[in-house]
C-alpha cells in the first residue's frame, strides 16, 4: 500500500525550510559578525579574569545569574519575607519566568541551569540581531542593517549578551515587534510584546510603541479589527504576571513594592543620575563612574539625534524614549546604567548611518576596537569594582 501522506508534508517541510533560508539569508554577514564579536569579547573577558585572578566561569555565571538560576530549577519557591521593619528582603518573584522558563527546558536533558542561560542568551542575542539587521535594512539599506547588529553586540553594556541575563532575550523580541510594526503585521507585534512582558517590566515601552501605532492605524482607518486586537495583547504578559507577584506577595503592587524596599529600584526620576552626573564633574566619583557618566551623556545625545532620521518610525522613537526615561530614572544602581541602556536600540541608527558613509575599513577598526573596549569594560567591572554590570 503506498503512503500518501509522506509527501505533503514532506513538501510543506522543505517549503518552510526555503521560505526560513530566504529570510535569513540576508542577514547571514550581521549574524557572523555578531558571533565574531562574541569570540573576541569572550577572549577579552578571559584575559581580564587571569590577570585579576578571577575564574572565568564564575564571572561570567555571577550576580542576575544566580537568580536566574534559582527560577530555572526549582520554580518561584521563595516565598516573600519581611525584615524587622517590615520591609520585603530580595526575592526571586523580582525576574520575570520567560529567561528561566526557556532555560528550564534545557535542564530536562541535564543541562547545568547557568549553561542553559548562557545558551539561550547566545540563541537569543542571533535573532536580536537578525531581527537588527532587519530594523537598520528598512532603515537605510542592508550595510546599515549589518552596523546595526554589530554596534548593539559592541555596545558599552553588550557583556550581557554573554552571560545568563535576559536583555539578549528582551530585544529579540522588541526588534522583531518594531519589524512587525512596520509590516503591519498586527496580531504578531501584539503577540510578541505579551511574550516580552514576560521577559522585563521595560515591555511597557514596547506597549507604548504597539499602541501608538494602532492609534496612528485607527485614526487612518487601517487594517480594521487587528489594530485594536494587538493594542489588547500587548499588555496582557506583564499585566499576567505582575498579578501573579500581586498574589504572591498579599497585596495587588507587591512587585513594585519589591522592587522599592529589596532591591531599592524604584524611579526617582533621574535624580540619582543628575548627582552622579555632578559628583564626576567635581572628580568625587571614582574613574569607573565617570566613564559611566560619559556613556550617559552620549546616549541622550544620539537619541536627539535620532529624532533628526526621518526614516525612523514613530512607535520605534516613543519605544526608545521610554526605555532611557527608564534607565535614566532607576533610583539606583548606577554601575547598570550601559546595561539598561542596551534595549534603547535606535541609539545606535545615527552611528550606523555615518559608519555607513565611511569607507569599510574604518568601520572595521571602529568596531573592532570597540568590541575590545566593550568587553574590557565589562570584565572590568565585575572583576575589579566587583559590581553588577
Amino acid at each position: 500500500m503506498t503512503d500518501t501522506t509522506a509527501a505533503p508534508v514532506s513538501a510543506a517541510t522543505v517549503t518552510l525550510r526555503h521560505r526560513v533560508w530566504r529570510a535569513l539569508r540576508p542577514a547571514l554577514p550581521a549574524l557572523t559578525a555578531f558571533y565574531a564579536v562574541q569570540v573576541v569579547s569572550y577572549v577579552v573577558i578571559a584575559l581580564v579574569a587571569d590577570r585579576a585572578g578571577v575564574s572565568f566561569t564564575e564571572l561570567v555565571g555571577s550576580y542576575d545569574v544566580n537568580w536566574y538560576a534559582e527560577i530555572a530549577e526549582h520554580g518561584y519557591r521563595q516565598d516573600v519575607l519581611l525584615d524587622e521593619n517590615g520591609n520585603p528582603e530580595p526575592v526571586s518573584l523580582a525576574f520575570f519566568p520567560l529567561l528561566p522558563g526557556l532555560a528550564s527546558v534545557f535542564g530536562l536533558f541535564g543541562m547545568p541551569a547557568a549553561a542553559a542561560l548562557l545558551l539561550v542568551s547566545l540563541l537569543a542575542g542571533g535573532v536580536a540581531a537578525w531581527g537588527l539587521h532587519a530594523f537598520g535594512t528598512r532603515l537605510g539599506g542592508p550595510r546599515v542593517g549589518n552596523l546595526m547588529a554589530v554596534l548593539w553586540a559592541v555596545a558599552p553594556g553588550a557583556i550581557a549578551l554573554r552571560m545568563g541575563y535576559s536583555e539578549s532575550l528582551f530585544v529579540a523580541v522588541a526588534v522583531w515587534t518594531l519589524v512587525a510594526l512596520e509590516r503591519r503585521q498586527w496580531l504578531a507585534a501584539g503577540g510578541l510584546t505579551l511574550v516580552a512582558g514576560l521577559s522585563r517590566s521595560t515591555a511597557v515601552a514596547l506597549i507604548a510603541a504597539v499602541g501608538v501605532a494602532a492609534l496612528i492605524a485607527i485614526v487612518r482607518r487601517r487594517d480594521g479589527w487587528r489594530p485594536w486586537a494587538a493594542a489588547l495583547l500587548a499588555p496582557l504578559g506583564l499585566a499576567a504576571y505582575l498579578l501573579y507577584v500581586g498574589w504572591r506577595g498579599g497585596r495587588l503592587d507587591a512587585w513594585f513594592w519589591i522592587q522599592e524596599h529589596a532591591w531599592h529600584m524604584g524611579f526617582d526620576g533621574g535624580e540619582l543620575t543628575w548627582i552622579t552626573f555632578s559628583r564626576a564633574l567635581s572628580g568625587d566619583e571614582p574613574m569607573w563612574s565617570v566613564i559611566l557618566a560619559g556613556v550617559v551623556l552620549v546616549s541622550i545625545g544620539l537619541l536627539v539625534a535620532s529624532w533628526f532620521i526621518r526614516s525612523i518610525p514613530l512607535p520605534a522613537h516613543v519605544y526608545t524614549a521610554m526605555m532611557m526615561v527608564s534607565a535614566l530614572g532607576t533610583g539606583a544602581f548606577w554601575n547598570c546604567r550601559a546595561r539598561f541602556l542596551l534595549p534603547a536600540i535606535t541609539l545606535a541608527v545615527p552611528v550606523a548611518f555615518l559608519l555607513a558613509r565611511a569607507p569599510r575599513w574604518v568601520s572595521a577598526v571602529v568596531l573592532s576596537l570597540a568590541s575590545v573596549a566593550g568587553a574590557w569594560w565589562g570584565a572590568y567591572l565585575m572583576a575589579y569594582a566587583e559590581l553588577n554590570p
